[in-house]
């Protein structure tokens, strides 16, 4: 009869343990990186609520369904991009928009965009999307 190494059993299994908990723990960061793909409508930035001029769209941002692009509307001008979306990480990574200069949106686009770019992690609450990094920087509602 073959004597089993105690050593080399314990390090099969805690490889096999710690194995399952990374298998556990990928499926639901998948989950939710994929709760955060679909259509968003800015809500607020920096705790305010944002306030349209008569008339404007809403400012949101669509993460195809490959969570892998970005498009959308700052404000005034339309924005598009990559999107890293990982497990609870986010970020947008070489966002761009078109140029137009629209007076009356300036400002609540250069939060917005400002919010995006600074954006590391998220989370979802209810059909909310929480942009984050380090501290709520914006919120986005989801539309479809």
């Amino acid at each position: 009869m073959k004597k089993i190494n105690l050593p080399i059993a314990a390090l099969f299994l805690g490889a096999l343990f710690s194995a399952n908990t990374c298998s556990e723990n990928s499926t639901g960061n998948a989950a939710n990186a994929a709760a955060a793909r679909g259509k968003w409508e800015l809500a607020s930035i920096g705790g305010q609520a944002i306030n349209l001029p008569a008339g404007a769209q809403r400012p949101f941002l669509n993460i195809d369904s490959l969570g892998r692009n970005v498009s959308g509307f700052a404000g005034c001008n339309q924005l598009f991009g990559s999107v890293a979306l990982r497990g609870d990480s986010l970020s947008f990574p070489g966002l761009a928009s078109t140029k137009m200069y629209c007076r009356e949106a300036a400002q609540l686009e250069d939060g917005f965009l400002q919010a995006l770019n600074a954006t590391r992690t998220f989370a979802i609450n209810g059909n909310e999307l929480v942009l984050k990094a380090g501290k709520d920087l914006a919120v986005l509602r989801r539309t479809e």
